[in-house]
């Protein structure tokens, strides 16, 4: 009997959300998420944002843990650098490859994945199929362009919804209270965990004081994300 085809998670085969564009708008910022099967990582180049495993060429090794960060694309644990394709550009001094020619480099660049950026979310998906997100509902909250006031983030257990209630794509949820929206999203933390974050975000227009009430829904989501994360 032949052997089953592997079952993969739907974070694998599907877009999802990863975080608002404002964590990643500087040269050289970084997120990399665990998720159940492999880890990636996205790596803002100078304004242009590419993603990939997040497994060195190398010994294939994993260049870098889960989280934000800021620094060039190279692993810690041998100092191989990447560009935004992928390849190789900095072998250290006494590596065996240093000598590496341009096309032998080219060989060994990492695996891309899809990366998007659009309404002010940056979405990921590993098979890329050429696709885009569909994000078109999110243009409503005018997110790009905003500014982050509040945010936390807790480790809850895998299969946790998002956060808040509101307008839903896939692991991120939305909802507008006049000139500030509340977000709430979850990426996985390996196969047994996830990181949730709720965030309060002013949009364009938004005065300097935050309405009570508006805050009181933040701090009600706050709130209850540090009750499911114990």
């Amino acid at each position: 009997m032949p052997a089953s085809p592997p079952s993969f998670s739907p974070w694998r085969t599907r877009w999802f959300f990863v975080c608002p564009v404002d964590l990643m708008a500087e040269d050289d910022c970084h997120m990399t998420v665990d998720l159940p099967e492999l880890s990636i990582t996205l790596q803002n180049f100078r304004g242009t944002l590419s993603g990939f495993r997040n497994l060195c060429s190398h010994q294939q090794l994993p260049m870098r843990a889960a989280g934000l960060g800021r620094g060039p694309l190279r692993c810690q644990h041998h100092g191989w650098t990447y560009n935004a394709d992928g390849i190789p550009v900095g072998i250290p001094d006494g590596d065996e490859q240093v000598d590496l020619d341009l096309a032998s480099r080219t060989v060994l660049a990492l695996r891309q994945i899809g990366v998007a950026a659009i309404e002010g979310g940056i979405f990921a998906r590993v098979e890329d199929d050429g696709s885009l997100p569909d994000a078109a509902w999110l243009a409503e909250t005018e997110l790009a362009g905003a500014t982050r006031r509040h945010a936390m983030t807790r480790r809850l257990p895998a299969g946790s919804p998002p956060p808040i209630d509101g307008s839903t794509l896939g692991n991120l949820s939305v909802e507008v209270m006049g000139d500030f929206a509340l977000l709430g999203w979850v990426v996985p933390q390996g196969p047994d965990a996830i990181n949730a974050t709720v965030a309060l975000y002013a949009l364009a227009e938004a005065p300097d004081e935050i309405p009570a009430e508006t805050k009181a829904l933040y701090d009600k989501a706050a709130r209850g994300l540090e009750q499911a994360a114990g």
